[in-house]
C-alpha cells in the first residue's frame, strides 16, 4: 500500500510539473510545439566605405541611411584612427592594410577624425 502511494504521488507530481511548465491546461507536447521567442540581431542594410590614404579620409563627407555599416581601410603606410569627437567611437589604431567598422543605427551627423593626425576629418550624416 505504502509502495502503491508514493508512486502514485510521484506520478501526479510529475505529471504537476509538465502541466506548470505547459502553461496551465498545455499538454508537453503542444508547449514544445510552441515557437521560442529569440532576440535578434539587426544586420547592416549595406556597407559605405571610407578609405584613409596620405593622410586624409576619402570621402571627407558622406551621407548613409540608419543601419549602414561604414568600413574605414588604411591604404595608406602609417597608421590612423577613426575617433567619433563627441566620443560615441574609437578604433584605436587601424594599422596599414587593415580596417575598422562600425554600424550606424541613429539619424544624425557624426563629425569624427584621426587622434594621430589631427589635420584629419570627416563627416558622417545619417538619414
Amino acid at each position: 500500500m505504502r509502495r502503491t502511494r508514493n508512486r502514485l504521488s510521484a506520478v501526479l507530481l510529475v505529471a504537476g510539473l509538465m502541466v506548470g511548465a505547459a502553461g496551465g491546461g498545455a499538454t508537453a507536447r503542444e508547449s514544445l510545439a510552441q515557437p521560442v521567442k529569440r532576440r535578434t540581431v539587426a544586420t547592416p542594410t549595406s556597407t559605405k566605405k571610407v578609405t584613409i590614404v596620405d593622410f586624409a579620409f576619402s570621402p571627407k563627407r558622406i551621407t548613409i541611411s540608419k543601419g549602414t555599416r561604414v568600413r574605414w581601410a588604411n591604404t595608406g603606410a602609417v597608421g590612423h584612427s577613426s575617433t567619433s569627437t563627441s566620443g560615441k567611437w574609437d578604433s584605436g589604431t587601424i594599422a596599414a592594410g587593415d580596417s575598422f567598422s562600425r554600424v550606424f543605427k541613429k539619424a544624425g551627423t557624426f563629425l569624427y577624425h584621426c587622434k594621430i593626425h589631427a589635420t584629419m576629418k570627416g563627416r558622417i550624416t545619417v538619414t
